[in-house]
Parts: C-alpha cells; sequence; structure tokens
C-alpha cells in the first residue's frame, strides 16, 4: 500500500497559489500533539482544552515568534474523514507561508502525505467504500451539474447499496449451496429450487441493468465527444467557436486553416462534451494536411456524435469518411452551413441522404448556433434513456468488474440448470461476490488500489 498506515500524516489541501485562505490538514495518531507544538490560542487555552469541531483562533508560532494568525479545527477520532484524529489549519494562503507551516507540522513528527492517502485512509479504516472514494476524487473534477448529481449519489454510498443488494441475493444462494456440500444428505438447493432460481435471476437482472449504466456513467463524467467533419472552409471552427461563446479556433477563408485537432470542453444542456474541430477532410498531397485528416479520421472513430458540415454555396456530398471508418453506429447530423450567403431560395440533398438528420444554418448567427446546441441535446439525451438514474458505473475498471462477475453468474446458473454439481456451483457463485467486491473495494488487489488512489492530488 502507499503508507504503512500508522504514521502521522500531513498535506496541503487547497490548491497552490495566492488566495485568502489555505487549508493545512494534519492526520494519524500524533495529529493532536503535532499541532500543540506549534499553535497557541489567543486566549491561551491548554490545546487539550479546545472544543472537538469548533474552530478556535489563535497563532502558529516558530521558536516563540508569531508566524500567522489562523482558525484551528480538531476532528478527534473516529468521527472524522479518515477516522482519525485529523487537525485542520486555516491559515492565509500565501505560496511560501503554506510551504513554511507544512514544514513547521513535519518538523514537529509528521511525514508528507502521498497523493489521495488522506482519502486512503478513510477506505481502509472502513469510513466509506472504494466507490465513494473514487466519488471524492471525481467530484473535484466534475464539469457540470449532471456529472456532480451523479457523484454525489455515489459519493451518498448509493451504488454501494445497489452492489450490495445484488451481493445478498448471490451470497443467500452460496450458503445454501455450500450447506449442501457439508450436509448433501438434506438437499436444500433441490428443495428451495424455486427460490435458488428467482434470486440468481434477479441479480442477474439487476447486474445487467448496472452493466447497461456504465456507458452513460463514463460519458457523463468524461463528456460526449462531439467532432466537427468535412471539407476544408465549410465553418467548422465558426460553428466551434459559436458553441464554445469563445474565439477558440483560427477562422480564415483560405482552405486548411485547421491542420490538427482541436479539442475543447462545455456543457449542451447541462450535459458534458468535448467539441473537436477537425482538419478538412479532402485528397493532397501535403504531408501536414495528410496527418491532419488522419487524426480526424482518428477522432470519428471515437466519437458520439458527428456535426457533418457543408457549405450551402458550394456544397459537396462526397463523405470520404466511410471509405476509411464504419459510420453505421456513430450518429450524425447534417449541418448545412451558411444559409446566409445561400439565400432564401430551396436546397436539396442527394436522394441517399434525405433520411440523415440535418439542421439549415448560419455560424454567424446566434439564434442559429442556439438551434443547433438544441439539435445536439435532443441527439446525445436520446441516445440513453436514463441519463437521471440515480446511480451508474462510472469507470472502466468498476465496468469490468461486473462485466467479470456477470461471466460466473451465469456460469453458476449453466451449473444449477445442467446439474454439475454443488462444488463447481460455489465455485462460479463466490467468484462472482469476488467480482463484485473489486467494485466497492471488499476483494481489490492492492497493485490496483495504489493506482487508484495515486490520481488523486495530495491533501486529499
Amino acid at each position: 500500500m502507499i503508507s504503512t498506515h500508522e504514521d502521522t500524516i500531513a498535506g496541503i489541501a487547497t490548491a497552490p497559489g495566492e488566495a485568502g485562505i489555505a487549508i493545512i490538514r494534519i492526520s494519524g495518531n500524533l495529529a493532536l500533539p503535532v499541532a500543540a507544538k506549534i499553535f497557541r490560542a489567543k486566549n491561551d487555552q491548554p490545546f487539550q482544552q479546545i472544543k472537538n469541531r469548533v474552530l478556535t483562533f489563535g497563532w502558529i508560532e516558530n521558536r516563540g515568534s508569531s508566524l500567522d494568525e489562523v482558525l484551528l479545527c480538531i476532528m478527534r477520532k473516529p468521527h472524522s474523514f479518515t477516522a482519525e484524529d485529523v487537525v485542520e489549519i486555516h491559515c492565509h494562503g500565501g505560496i511560501y507561508l503554506t510551504q513554511v507551516i507544512l514544514k513547521l507540522i513535519l518538523d514537529a513528527g509528521a511525514r508528507l502525505a502521498g497523493p489521495g492517502e488522506f482519502t486512503q485512509r478513510a477506505f481502509l479504516n472502513g469510513r466509506i467504500d472504494l466507490t465513494q472514494a473514487e466519488a471524492t476524487n471525481d467530484i473535484i473534477r466534475a464539469r457540470s451539474l449532471l456529472e456532480l448529481d451523479l457523484v454525489v449519489n455515489q459519493l451518498k454510498g448509493k451504488l454501494f447499496q445497489r452492489i450490495a443488494a445484488i451481493k445478498e441475493q448471490v451470497a443467500w444462494v452460496l450458503a445454501l449451496v455450500n450447506a449442501d456440500i457439508d450436509f448433501p444428505e438434506e438437499d436444500q438447493v433441490f428443495a428451495h429450487r424455486e427460490t435458488v432460481t428467482e434470486k440468481l435471476k434477479m441479480a442477474k437482472t439487476a447486474l445487467i441493468r448496472l452493466i447497461g449504466s456504465a456507458e452513460t456513467g463514463m460519458k457523463i463524467r468524461e463528456g460526449y465527444k462531439i467532432v466537427l467533419t468535412g471539407k476544408p472552409n465549410v465553418g467548422k471552427s465558426s460553428i466551434l467557436n459559436g458553441l464554445l461563446e469563445e474565439s477558440r479556433a483560427i477562422v480564415n477563408q483560405l482552405p486548411g486553416t485547421t491542420r490538427d485537432t482541436i479539442e475543447e470542453s462545455c456543457t449542451i444542456g447541462g450535459i458534458p462534451a468535448s467539441l473537436i474541430d477537425t482538419a478538412g477532410i479532402h485528397t493532397t498531397t501535403d504531408t501536414v494536411e495528410q496527418e491532419g485528416i488522419s487524426r480526424a479520421l482518428a477522432a470519428v472513430e471515437k466519437a458520439d456524435l458527428v456535426l457533418w458540415v457543408i457549405d450551402m454555396v458550394n456544397p459537396s456530398f462526397e463523405n470520404r469518411l466511410g471509405e476509411r471508418l464504419d459510420l453505421s453506429d456513430i450518429p450524425m447530423i447534417m449541418v448545412l452551413n451558411k444559409s446566409d450567403l445561400f439565400g432564401p431560395g430551396p436546397f436539396s440533398v442527394p436522394g441517399e441522404l434525405s433520411t440523415c438528420r440535418r439542421i439549415t444554418m448560419s455560424a454567424l448567427l446566434e439564434k442559429d448556433i442556439e438551434r443547433l446546441r438544441t439539435e445536439i441535446y435532443q441527439q446525445i439525451s436520446g441516445q440513453n434513456q436514463r441519463l437521471t438514474e440515480e446511480t451508474m458505473l462510472t469507470n472502466l475498471r468498476q465496468q469490468k468488474a461486473a462485466e467479470t462477475a456477470l461471466v460466473f453468474l451465469n456460469n453458476a446458473t449453466d451449473s444449477l440448470e445442467q446439474g454439475f454439481g454443488q462444488e463447481l456451483l460455489a465455485v462460479d457463485l463466490a467468484q462472482t461476490l469476488q467480482a463484485l467486491g473489486e467494485i466497492v473495494g471488499e476483494t481489490t488487489p492492492d497493485d490496483m488500489l495504489n493506482q487508484i488512489f495515486s490520481q488523486f492530488c495530495i491533501g486529499k
């Protein structure tokens, strides 16, 4: 593991930089004695008499000299984030000042915390499960209200509860099977065959539904990838700038201005999205443009939605994407751009594209950009029916563990139906529980735990 889980750790819990306040956190058995060495209450109240969970005004002192005016808060175990004794020092947010105070704490007997070590201790002490630990990191990085709602539900333990309900069904059956192995003459599985079948069916249905939530959960966290593609000079960059409401991409009448992919984050109707502008798709001998086109194709291949931009003044419906990629599973909106230059006359598309979802607009008109936002929202929200579901799997680790659990659960169901013997059934059920336990951290390997917590910031 990252730490010995016995020493006292300290770290700056706020972002580096100049600010009104910075917070330095100490956790461990020596948290209170360490803080007592450097803190003096303004009313000279003895440190041991400072009340729990109350901000106390005082000074940080260094060899008898006052260094900073601070507020100190003691949170005694087990009622703290880490379930250990925790002290927080709220000092002025100077870059140099916080480092000096942290050094005083380290010199007083603490050591510098590693990335995510406070959250790791909360997990190891049973204060939170692994999904809640991941949520504490995700909530810092949330980019939309929808993502925030998803992470908060996970932080409240609702994903843990959903997995626990599945485990309960499987564990009940496993207990019955183990009883049969120990006392075969009683044949408990046969006697409760209908109940066993029903519980395994309920667990399987719930697990399949949970796995089905992973794609949506990860897209809400990572953002829907929306790729703008089309020939050079059709207005892709202007549309990107309009959706972002800022001038992010260079706009020029010369074709080939965009030679690399440009990716920016935004929200569309409250849903996080990554807008990706790409080089124009066309035939060229320019090696730089060829590389840009290759990157554009790679971006389209990973897209959740493609905006195929067409210049209404000089329309070309030659879609070179289909020559290199399978577009059958990628939703697409045909964006007929530059309507302000085309005029009021009729505009037609080839018959084979007549069923393609499309919008006529001008990237220069704000009302048309809003119409495009609405069209995009309807498309990406329509891809999933459960955007408001309370609990979802939110990362690949959780999804893979759930899929492994389903494999073993299917094996268990087959073993039961085909009468392969109680021993095989018990193994498959135990492996199902093992995989489900990995999601919440009960059976997660140490190397995976190290990887998860290493992605956290120091002080969290």
